[in-house]
């Protein structure tokens, strides 16, 4: 890139960054100001109706098998606990038929103004919504698998000496555990100083079915599958058995690694391992300009994915109904990824040897499109734009560690879980203890390499942490509700993360080693 280009780039990234905050403010405003509409022409109260009915199944059942186990049990000071759990979990019952009745009773009245012709509008706006966020989106995550393997073995590739690898590779991952051990240590600091848990309202709570599949499954069983793969499906695990299965699912941690190894052995090739290696290059470009188009709509996608995901959610009068529920608990996780964003952006200063306000400016489009998304993988492309471009990172380095943190670097997930669990704990009134906090810190830090990159994962991999300290999934049910607006927070501290461990990695470990011994 000529000097000449760089102000006209410059011009364009904060063109596309005030078109972004626009299209994420009026989302804001169109969710908050016509959401409770857009919710009632879009079937809302009739699915909020399911929910409810799915709901006091669940409660039913979580208070039978409450009052099976105090019959059980020999330690009556844990009959008694089990039995009033029981008690309690029945006593929400009759304020959700109540809420029923009236979802009821609106549904025939939406229905019959539907029949009248009212909500023509609403539909059109919900639909059109709907759709440019889901476009923007899908369009994200197809150009997630080629961005991966191009940009990998790119990167890899451009070490020259495959074993220079190994230094990259390593500063990488002790980045990551390190930063994701702060993370679950502030959460747990938070929660117990807070103790969000004793005002919190868990009485229309409801776990989906992804979170009630996983239980029963040990630590050591989830962290297997993340190696050798599920049972039955051979696009799953570190080294599936089918490669292009694992594409199509988007396994990006098998694409890594077969990244990692294939470009490793096309530097050992010579003169004809060079010819694939441009390609591979070339390839990596299209690719990024293919994210330049992209971007070019993405105010008008991430419009529609905020106002759509407000409205989804009952617009203005649902969300503070969520928000009053359980306040407290909302205001820890934030508080506590606001903590480790400063943390991140000290260390960024401190080893990268760079401005974090600049940088976490450079960054603003990729932190957006995050929020809209909730994906780190979809927002991977944007990430690397921003890094590269605007804040001058090799691509030796973000080419290997943007994808990779994509993948295992989960430090706002960490945190969330760390909080989630004990605050779950402090809702059922279970105090405990300091080898069950430790094993909280242990798992929740484990835990959250195994998420996805996709929205609500943190959510199944909190299953392993609960099992460990020996508490119920029913707890689930009473953050769900927010969950959505969580997991926006959550995955924009996990893509800056990342890009800061990219700006850190890029100045400690590979310009030193593009720097001549000579001139040290």
């Amino acid at each position: 890139m000529t000097q000449s280009d760089q102000p006209a780039q410059h011009d364009n990234s904060v063109r596309g960054l005030v078109l972004i905050l626009v299209g994420i403010f009026l989302g804001v405003v169109l969710g908050l100001s016509y959401g409770h509409t857009m919710w009632l022409a879009s079937e809302g109260p009739e699915k909020q109706v399911t929910r409810l009915e799915e709901t006091i199944e669940q409660k039913q059942k979580d208070a039978a098998r409450f009052r099976q186990q105090a019959e059980t049990t020999d330690d009556q000071q844990e009959q008694q606990r089990l039995n009033r759990e029981a008690g309690r979990l029945e006593g929400h019952i009759p304020k959700i038929e109540a809420r029923l009745d009236e979802l009821e009773k609106l549904v025939d009245q939406v229905e019959a103004d539907k029949a009248a012709g009212s909500y023509g509008l609403a539909q059109s706006v919900w639909i059109f919504c709907d759709f440019c966020g889901d476009l923007f989106l899908q369009v994200l995550k197809l150009l997630v698998i080629p961005l991966v393997v191009t940009s990998m073995i790119s990167g890899i590739t451009s070490l020259g000496d495959i074993r220079k690898m190994g230094r990259v590779g390593l500063s990488t991952i002790v980045y990551y555990f390190s930063t994701g051990a702060i993370a679950v240590f502030i959460g747990i600091m938070l929660v117990i100083i807070i103790q969000p848990g004793t005002s919190a309202d868990d009485t229309f709570a409801y776990r989906t079915e992804t979170v009630d599949s996983k239980e029963g499954q040990t630590t050591m069983e989830v962290f297997l599958d993340v190696f050798r793969g599920q049972e039955g499906k051979p696009g799953t695990g570190m080294f599936p058995s089918n490669l292009f299965e694992a594409a199509a699912g988007t396994n990006v941690l098998a694409l890594i690694v077969f990244a990692i190894v294939f470009g490793g052995a096309l530097t050992t090739l010579g003169e004809e391992g060079q010819l694939v290696i441009r390609f591979f290059n070339v390839c990596n470009e299209a690719v990024m300009r293919m994210v330049h188009l992209v971007m070019l709509f993405a105010p008008i996608g991430i419009f529609g994915l905020v106002s759509a995901n407000i409205a989804k959610n009952g617009g203005a009068s649902g969300f503070l109904e969520q928000l009053q529920a359980i306040g407290w608990y909302v205001g820890t996780v934030i508080i506590g990824l606001t903590v480790h964003a400063i943390v991140l952006g000290t260390l960024l200063w401190l080893l990268g040897k760079r401005n974090p306000f600049v940088y976490t400016f450079n960054l603003l489009r990729a932190l957006l499109t995050s929020v809209s998304t909730a994906s780190s993988a979809a927002t991977l492309p944007v990430t690397m734009e921003c890094v590269e471009e605007n804040n001058g990172v090799s691509n030796r380095a973000a080419s290997f560690v943007l994808p990779l943190g994509a993948t295992i670097n989960m430090d706002g997930t960490a945190l969330y879980e760390a909080v989630a669990v004990i605050f779950i704990a402090q809702t059922l009134g279970i105090d405990l203890s300091l080898a069950d906090l430790i094993i909280v810190f242990l798992t929740a830090s484990l835990a959250a390499v195994g998420a996805a990159g996709i929205p609500e994962a943190g959510l199944v991999t909190m299953v392993i942490v609960l099992q460990a300290v020996g508490l119920p999934l029913t707890g689930i049910g009473t953050i769900l509700a927010i969950d959505w607006f969580l997991d926006r927070l959550r995955t924009t501290v996990n893509v800056y993360g990342d890009a800061c461990g990219a700006g850190i990695i890029d100045t400690m470990v590979v310009q030193k080693e593009e720097t001549p011994a000579a001139s040290v």
